[in-house]
């Protein structure tokens, strides 16, 4: 074994990626989200408090990451990424 070999795991993040990559695929519906859409989605996430708003910056702060975004679209579009990554790791 070759203790400087760092491709040893490529297979395993190729194949994370590969299964990451379908499950886009079959979510076609998920990557176009309206304004309106993204506000219903942002609202269920505060309930959920996965976002905190911070109101002096009008920031939308994705608590799990402490990721601040100033558009609903572009929080949502994160947090389902992170959400798929997140799936992905367990």
């Amino acid at each position: 074994m070759d203790y400087y070999d760092d491709t040893l795991n490529d297979h395993e993040r190729f194949e994370r990626r590969q299964l990451a990559q379908d499950r886009d695929r079959r979510r076609q519906g998920v990557l176009s989200i309206d304004e309106q859409r993204a506000a219903q989605i942002v609202r269920a996430l505060r309930e959920q408090h996965i976002v905190d708003v911070q109101p002096e910056g009008q920031l939308l702060i994705h608590t799990p990451t402490g990721t601040k975004f100033e558009d609903d679209r572009a929080l949502v579009y994160f947090h389902r990424g992170w959400q798929a990554a997140d799936d992905s790791d367990s």
